[in-house]
Formats: C-alpha cells, sequence, structure tokens
C-alpha cells in the first residue's frame, strides 16, 4: 500500500536527485543495452538488462522494464529514454514513468554488498543458459580466463522466482568477495565489473567460456584449471587469504 508518507519520501528523494543525474550516463547504459543485442548476449526484446553505478553519487542507471507508455521492441534501438535512475534504495528518483527493469533485486544486492563494482551485466546468451537449464556450474579450463574470472568454476544461484530476493541474494553469496561472474539458475548470467566495459567484456568471456566445455564434454573431460597449475603458492594459505589472488600475475 503507498502512503502518503511514502509518497512523501520519494518525492524528497528525486528533489534531491535531480541535480546529480547524468544524461551522459544513460547514454553509456543505453548503449551497453545496443551491445548486448549486437554481441547476441540477449535473444531479443527485453532479455537482459545492465546498470551502472556512478561512483561519485551512489546513483545507478538501469534498464527499463516495459511498460505501455515505454514498450521494449528490442535493446538493439535503446536510448537514453530506456534507463531508469534509481537510489540504492532502489528507489525511482528519475522520470517515474520509466520503471527499473523487474531484475532490480538483484543489481541492488551486488551493489549494496560488493563496493568494488560500478557495472552489472545480466545476459541471456545461448550457451550460458545452457549450464544455467541445468543448474550447473560451468567449468574453466583455459588460462584466458584467470585474468578476467579468477580460477574457479562459473557458480549457479538457486532457483527462485525472477527479480527474487531470495535469488538476488544467492548471487551474492555465489559471486563472494571477488568473483566476477555468476549463473542465474533456469534464467540466464550476471557479470560484474569496475565499468561497463569489463563487464560486457566478461559477459561474452562467460559465453566463450561456455561453448568450450559444451565441446569439451562431447570430446572428453573438461578439466577445472586450479591456481596450483601455474602458480607455485600453498592451497591452505590462498584459502585463508583469498585476495592474493589478485597479487598473482603469469611471466611474460
Amino acid at each position: 500500500m503507498v502512503t502518503l508518507r511514502s509518497v512523501v519520501d520519494v518525492e524528497a528523494r528525486r528533489e534531491q536527485a535531480k541535480d546529480h543525474i547524468r544524461e551522459d550516463l544513460k547514454e553509456v547504459v543505453a548503449a551497453s543495452a545496443r551491445y548486448m543485442s549486437e554481441r547476441k548476449l540477449t535473444w531479443g526484446r527485453d532479455a537482459g538488462d545492465s546498470s551502472l553505478r556512478d561512483p561519485a553519487t551512489g546513483l545507478i542507471y538501469i534498464l527499463q522494464k516495459p511498460s505501455a507508455q515505454h514498450p521494449i521492441p528490442t535493446w538493439a534501438v535503446a536510448t537514453g529514454d530506456y534507463v531508469s535512475v534509481v537510489d540504492i534504495d532502489g528507489v525511482n528518483v528519475g522520470d517515474p514513468d520509466v520503471e527499473p527493469t523487474i531484475e532490480l533485486l538483484t543489481h541492488l544486492r551486488i551493489y549494496q554488498n560488493r563496493s568494488d563494482v560500478n557495472a552489472i551485466v545480466h545476459s541471456h546468451g545461448e550457451w550460458s543458459t545452457i549450464y544455467a537449464g541445468i543448474r550447473q556450474p560451468v567449468p574453466t579450463m583455459l588460462i584466458d580466463s584467470f585474468y578476467y574470472m579468477g580460477m574457479t568454476p562459473i557458480p549457479c544461484s538457486i532457483m527462485g522466482k525472477v527479480g527474487g530476493d531470495e535469488v538476488a541474494m544467492s548471487c551474492v553469496e555465489k559471486l563472494g568477495d571477488y568473483g566476477k561472474a555468476v549463473l542465474l539458475a533456469s534464467h540466464g548470467a550476471a557479470t560484474v565489473g569496475d565499468d561497463l566495459d569489463e563487464a560486457l567484456g566478461i559477459a561474452e568471456l562467460v559465453e566463450q567460456v561456455s561453448r568450450q566445455a559444451i565441446y569439451a564434454n562431447v570430446i572428453g573431460r573438461p578439466i577445472q584449471l586450479v591456481v596450483q597449475d601455474l602458480f607455485d603458492i600453498d592451497e591452505a594459505e590462498l584459502r585463508e587469504h583469498p585476495e592474493k589472488i589478485r597479487t598473482l600475475t603469469l611471466e611474460a
């Protein structure tokens, strides 16, 4: 139920935010939607979404959900008008007619729990959704994945209602403190980064490693790459100090 107090609070937040909303950041998010369509990270229409957090203000620029006033024929034609602006509590502080995606809670919970994340891409790519459909982690077999996703399989969240908090918090748990990618059971994938270029690049890598793992299962068995394959580091020490993986670099 909407109360007078809640309406007043929304209006106060909207008034407070109006001078801080940046049209250029709306355009950046719209461009990410067009890129998702171009690179087949979405099957079409409004499947998938992306968001960007402005570190200076904390405002979150996120793709909209379709409505009678703002239908979405496809992300390929997205403009800044397709982007909603919310605060960290999910209050729409931008155009009230442009409501954020139904996946808003997943974006919010990740931002609320990962201060290092400023961009999120939720994709519906063909290959990663196969693993999401069987609700299994994706093995990462090649050295390429180390640089961008670490050396663990891409985990899968629990099954739950689309846009629900249970799934959102499962994604947070599976990502942990340093994870870059997670599958949403029977749904899609979510990737994170410091900016949308990073999050989109990782979304493409998730598709690549998912395809590789499927092919590997045809001709043999995928072998998960582990840190000890490349580095002389004690496993117990790494479990106690997982942040050390960020300091590891391959020899030229």
